[in-house]
């Protein structure tokens, strides 16, 4: 896979036309708007097949996929678009494989149970996990679930293992501090909550359990480190797993900072995978957003790295994008938080070239409205694929995307035209096997 940036005069057909490929495939692996609008400083996926077929009469997914040595769930990750329809048109060349890195990845996926039906099922064939927000855990210790058993049973039949994550967000998005400090001292209230996780597992038939609780006073940390250890006791006899979202705030990692505390080492001595992942997604302050940018999460790999294992290690990258007005004042300013698609139609909308910030490796733009400046920084598959570099670079298990609630080629393009994905489970639906 090659990444080209968008020069003055290009268009898709001249592009197509200078790296010999169809423009149809350009555009949809860019996610190119219907009237194949670009602007300068976008970039577009130059995504080369290693094998392609074209469809013939009396052809079908499996006996395209039987035909060509490939699965059923490798035809759907190599043509994504097959998720929209039902039919196969004669002559559609269909790509059957890319040159890919040996190493394959896990990869892993945030949702919420609202998450659109035909989205979820054309994201599951590039996913080993699918972590489903929303359980959230009240003063009482119990767990309020979401409605995700359409969820749950379409990813085992892709061979995704389903997870719940647990937090203390309300249904409006506040996370409370009170509600872990009470839990996490009472033992009562933290036997009860194991016994809730428990029987959400059993009951819902879900893979694992995710602690993503974030809001937690220092003085709980250790606590906290306590549950999750007692929980996997509870939990490894019958094989469930046990995730952990490490996000930095909760433990104080500051870039350049040193940090001599131990509880991410506790935790990763008892968690089958800790992720690293910033909840910048709930806050688009400036400091919130670099959280997220490479050279944080770099400097954050290299902490974590000296007190877990590699192999356990999944490195998150979070999909959004902000609108900040300018001069930019601490918890003044205005901001918007935007998908990456929604900050490039905007520039596309105003006809303004893009920038790139080569250090946290982000596309940017400013414009002005009503004479006040604004300042929109962003991602693109220039981000997602060097933070698929740092996985390999530091022989991580893999990715974890918060979060997939859209559909953008772009970013499965990226992903699956490099590196295959590890499935824990096998496929269960018979029009996948």
């Amino acid at each position: 896979m090659e990444i080209y940036v968008v020069q003055p005069g290009d268009t898709i057909y001249s592009i197509a036309e200078k790296f010999n490929l169809p423009y149809q495939k350009i555009v949809y692996d860019s996610n190119i708007p219907p009237d194949y609008r670009i602007v300068n400083g976008q970039i577009v996926l130059l995504a080369y097949p290693k094998q392609t077929y074209k469809v013939q009469l009396g052809d079908t997914w499996k006996s395209i996929a039987e035909a060509n040595g490939i699965s059923i769930i490798q035809l759907l990750q190599n043509n994504p678009f097959l998720g929209d329809r039902d039919y196969l048109n004669i002559g559609e060349e269909l790509v059957i494989s890319y040159e890919k890195n040996e190493k394959p990845l896990e990869v892993n996926s945030y949702i919420f149970s609202f998450i659109d039906s035909t989205i979820l099922k054309k994201s599951l064939p590039y996913l080993t996990y699918i972590t489903i927000a929303g359980y959230r855990v009240n003063a009482f210790a119990k767990i309020d679930a979401p409605n995700d058993s359409f969820i749950i049973q379409t990813a085992k039949e892709y061979g995704v293992a389903p997870i719940m994550m647990l937090s203390t967000f309300s249904e409006q998005g506040r996370g409370s501090f009170g509600i872990t400090h009470k839990i996490l001292n009472d033992e009562a209230l933290q036997n009860e909550l194991i016994n809730s996780i428990i029987y959400n597992l059993r009951e819902r038939r879900l893979s694992g359990v995710n602690f993503g609780i974030v809001h937690i006073i220092r003085e709980d940390l250790q606590s906290y480190v306590n549950l999750i250890a007692k929980t996997k006791e509870v939990l490894q006899s019958e094989g469930f797993l046990v995730h952990v979202t490490l996000v930095p705030n909760t433990f104080q990692f500051k870039m350049n900072e040193p940090n001599s505390d131990t509880y991410i080492a506790q935790i990763g001595q008892v968690a089958d995978r800790v992720i690293l992942l910033s909840y910048a997604w709930a806050s688009a302050y400036v400091p919130a957003f670099e959280q997220t940018t490479l050279p944080f999460l770099r400097s954050y790999v290299e902490y974590v790295l000296t007190q877990v294992p590699p192999e356990k290690i999944s490195l998150g990258y979070t999909r959004i994008a902000y609108d900040w007005e300018l001069p930019y004042v601490e918890d003044e300013s205005p901001v918007t938080a935007l998908a990456n698609w929604q900050a490039l139609a905007l520039a596309s909308e105003i006809g303004i070239d893009l920038g790139f910030d080569e250090y946290h490796v982000t596309p940017y733009y400013r414009y002005y409205t009503e004479g006040i400046e604004h300042f929109v920084w962003f991602k693109d598959a220039r981000t997602f694929d060097a933070i698929l570099d740092m996985v390999i670079e530091f022989n991580l298990s893999g990715i974890s995307i918060w979060n997939t609630m859209d559909f953008t080629p772009q970013l499965w393009v990226t992903l699956n035209s490099q590196y295959n994905t590890s499935k824990i489970l096998n496929v269960t639906s018979q029009l996948l096997t």
